[in-house]
């Protein structure tokens, strides 16, 4: 067959599944290969999704066990040994269950579990143990036994935990506490939280198996070098070897139940459903999935062990429509599934995806608002830069528009070679409402992968570039090659707009956190504030780099992971582990918050202060430390002046100026913790939320104590007044796509402008040309101001309402008010163009 029958075929593949009606009500007709009781399979879907609705996530206290008695038993090992052996003690004693769904595996003992992880740090156990505790799905609650395991493990850990090293170490190195920078909103503590993310090998295991992995490291274990000088490799190697056998231990622990459970169950259809479960759980993942049921168990028992080894953000399942679709187009070509039937059990996996969830205290709860980022890429290039979609990827799309999930979520690389029903599948998924897809210019990432990467002492393959993928919130890596750790502190760009303000002094803390540069009421002229600007921001960046690279020695001392560095390519290969660099494109993703408030509250001072003159700087002053009360007027003005987001000339030449400069400073300072240049990431999470409840009024005209601008290159809410083009051009062109890393662009549209096929071909010429023009990412709410007010006003009428928040989904109703408020704020556009 040539290439272009080959293409054709696939078009026409694609061009089917995306035309099909869908109606689920027949998924128990057609095949019958598989022992499943389709007869039920909605039923279950619903009753699941109610449960999670409505059932409050309990903070399990198992691991808190392991935890003491692993550190207890094993007590001299070196740490990596140790963490194997926790992860072991956890996979193979942990209560398991089954609760009625096909695909099996959970996080922990019980449904809606949530384990803690204070080996990061402790503190919010002290603080916060009689605080509501909000996740993903609604309030968290702790049984009484998980509080005194609790208390006890704050005893057994505080001074121990990775913040606590890394404040020591920073401490020792500077003289200086660092914390007072932490609790003034100048950047987040990462290093606070479990971190760590990428997209790892899935397709080894389903290809290869567990047990051909394990072999290699029996094999690369009797082979090792008994030298001082191969003893981490030594270490490393016999600790994967345990993790291994767990996750092998693991699913045979599954088999076991499941065949206890057929022994007793009497009905005919349940009992065959459960001995078929039990069949592929003696398989996979211990050997390569044969079909798409066992491919997709045993992609579920690798993503749920890596997240309980470290449940975080951004432990993304990558391309999985197309590591997938091998086994999927098997089971469709043999007659063993039809397009039903697969999006049922989709359904189901994503129920499993949304189970999952952590908590590690108030303040990650308010920065992450929830988000897991289980991220699937969709779309793209293969090797050979051919269109790389598949038809099992738009049977992901009518998953998502079925489930109305907010884990996992979908981002689409875009690029022009994608067909006309596949965008339009797309579009019809975003007009449902859940903020999926995002969009990433696929252009945009390969030319940045291929960028960054080129200063790596072996470079890169194009090849490697285009298998790209989202991890997480918006931030890109490599499938399966790369994983990154948060390097930078995330720190906040519109504090150092405070810092210049109060001459380097925190206004709340009413600590000299930043450097004295001068009244800023006696600056002459815009360039002597602009370099105030950049002074304090230097300083801040000199702290918070610093801090960041010791956090990293901090990781790799406690928490260095082990099955996590099994699944990334390059870890068994060098002998080291994840957090050392072991991985083929080992990087790092410092983060960059509020960068549109800071542009736009210097762009105010220059306009009103010197352009102008309709105020001074001592009469703008008095009114953002009274908080814009009794001074109205001057408030505005300051929200009057001109913002991005309009696409003025003037305005956006000086955004595109501002973060070019941020960039330059970041970097001044000097290589990452893996020593290459590193590109920023510019987005918010819910960190704009978190940061602007600390902080007092900027001249933007915001006043103090509300959220900032959602994104990086996103217009403050309401400001963007002359329409979406001009928008959807500013959003484009304000930062530099490859010497940046990711950025994050938020547009609301009202359902009506989305309406028919005149509204799939708007959304996709906007798409078109918002690529075009070398934007990087977008991704649309689709919903009106006022439905979120009445969601406001009445939540238990709205509990399935989903929204699009940075990179990620959430249900609207269980969002901090402050998230909330500023979504609703965001301009709505009744049309997309």
């Amino acid at each position: 067959m040539t290439q272009i029958e080959s293409n054709n075929s696939k078009k026409q593949a694609i061009d089917a599944v995306a035309s099909m009606p869908f109606d689920m009500t027949k998924v128990a007709t057609g095949p019958t290969a598989y022992k499943i009781n389709w007869e039920t399979i909605n039923a279950r879907f619903k009753e699941y999704k109610d449960f999670l609705m409505e059932a409050p996530q309990v903070m399990d206290p198992e691991r808190l066990q392991f935890l003491h008695d692993v550190y207890t038993e094993y007590n001299g090992e070196p740490v990596v040994y140790i963490r194997a052996r926790l992860l072991e003690r956890v996979l193979t004693q942990k209560k398991i269950f089954l609760d009625g769904n096909p695909i099996v595996g959970t996080l922990t003992g019980t449904r809606c579990g949530v384990y803690p992880y204070p080996e990061w740090n402790v503190q919010w156990i002290k603080d916060e143990m009689q605080m509501a505790k909000m996740t993903s799905l609604g309030e968290m609650k702790i049984p009484r036994e998980t509080e005194d395991l609790l208390k006890q493990t704050y005893k057994e850990w505080k001074g121990r935990t990775c913040i606590d090293l890394n404040n020591k170490m920073f401490k020792d190195m500077f003289g200086f506490d660092s914390h007072p920078y932490h609790k003034a909103g100048m950047f987040y503590e990462n290093v606070s939280v479990a971190s760590g993310s990428g997209i790892a090998d899935y397709p080894k295991v389903l290809n290869h198996g567990m047990r051909a992995v394990l072999d290699d490291l029996k094999e690369r274990l009797r082979n090792c070098p008994t030298t001082l000088a191969d003893k981490e490799r030594f270490d490393l190697y016999r600790s994967m070897i345990v993790v291994c056998e767990a996750v092998i231990a693991h699913s045979h622990r599954y088999a076991e139940l499941v065949e206890n459970a057929a022994a007793e169950e009497t009905d005919p259809k349940n009992k065959a459903e459960l001995l078929e479960i039990a069949e592929i759980c003696r398989r996979v993942p211990e050997f390569p999935a044969r079909n798409f049921r066992e491919a997709i168990q045993s992609f579920w028992f690798m993503h749920v062990c890596i997240e309980t080894e470290q449940m975080a953000c951004a432990t993304s399942p990558g391309r999985f429509g197309q590591y997938m679709y091998p086994f999927y187009k098997k089971d469709i070509e043999e007659g063993k599934l039809n397009r039903e039937q697969v999006v049922a059990l989709l359904k189901l996996q994503w129920i499993k995806h949304m189970e999952l969830a952590e908590y590690q205290g108030g303040s990650y709860a308010k920065t992450l608002s929830g988000h897991t980022g289980q991220t699937m890429t969709i779309g793209g290039l293969d090797k050979d830069g051919r269109d790389a979609s598949t038809e099992l990827e738009v049977l992901l799309l009518e998953t998502q528009i079925q489930a109305r999930g907010i884990q996992p979520t979908l981002t689409l690389l875009y690029h022009p070679k994608l067909s006309e029903s596949y965008m339009g599948k797309v579009v019809q998924c975003i007009r449902g409402g859940s903020g999926q897809p995002q969009i990433l210019n696929n252009t945009a990432v390969i030319e940045r992968t291929l960028a960054r990467f080129a200063q790596y002492k072996d470079g890169i393959t194009l090849e490697d570039a285009r298998n790209c993928g989202n991890y997480g919130c918006v931030s890109t890596g490599i499938c399966g090659k790369g994983s990154f750790i948060t390097q930078e502190d995330q720190p906040c760009l519109a504090k150092i707009i405070e810092m210049v303000m109060y001459n380097g002094k925190d206004p709340r803390t009413k600590k000299q956190l930043g450097v004295e540069t001068g009244d800023i009421t006696s600056f002459q002229s815009f360039d002597e504030l602009y370099d105030a600007y950049k002074c304090q921001l230097k300083h801040l960046f000199t702290v918070s780099r610093k801090h960041s690279d010791l956090s990293q020695m901090a990781r790799l001392q406690v928490v260095p992971s082990v099955l996590r560095s099994v699944m990334y390519d390059g870890c068994i290969e060098k002998g080291m582990c994840e957090e050392a660099g072991g991985t083929r494109y080992p990087q790092v993703n410092p983060i960059m918050t509020a960068g549109i408030d800071a542009a736009n509250s210097l762009l105010a001072i220059k306009h009103l202060v010197f352009d102008t003159r309709k105020i001074t700087m001592e009469q703008l002053m008095t009114a953002i430390k009274a908080n814009f009360e009794g001074y109205e007027d001057i408030r505005k003005m300051c929200y009057d002046a001109p913002k991005h987001g309009n696409d003025y000339p003037e305005i956006e030449e000086f955004v595109q100026q501002y973060y070019h400069d941020v960039d330059e400073i970041h970097n001044s300072i000097g290589p990452d913790c893996f020593g290459y240049r590193t590109p920023l990431d510019a987005y918010s999470l819910s960190y704009h939320n978190y940061f602007g409840a600390l902080m007092g009024a900027l001249p933007t005209g915001r006043k103090a104590g509300v959220a900032l601008t959602d994104g990086s290159v996103s217009a403050m809410p309401g400001t963007d007044h002359e329409g979406i083009t001009a928008l959807i051009k500013a959003g484009a062109t304000a930062i530099d796509t490859v010497r940046y890393g990711a950025n994050h662009f938020n547009v609301k549209l009202v359902p009506a402008a989305l309406e028919g096929p005149a509204g799939t071909r708007l959304l996709s010429s906007l798409l078109k040309t918002y690529c075009d023009l070398g934007g990087s990412h977008i991704q649309f709410n689709v919903v009106t101001s006022a439905t979120l007010k009445k969601a406001q006003e009445v939540p238990q009428e709205y509990k399935d309402l989903v929204v699009r928040v940075a990179g990620f989904s959430a249900y609207f109703t269980r969002l901090d008010k402050g998230v909330q408020d500023e979504i609703v704020k965001r301009t709505e556009y009744s049309q997309a163009c």
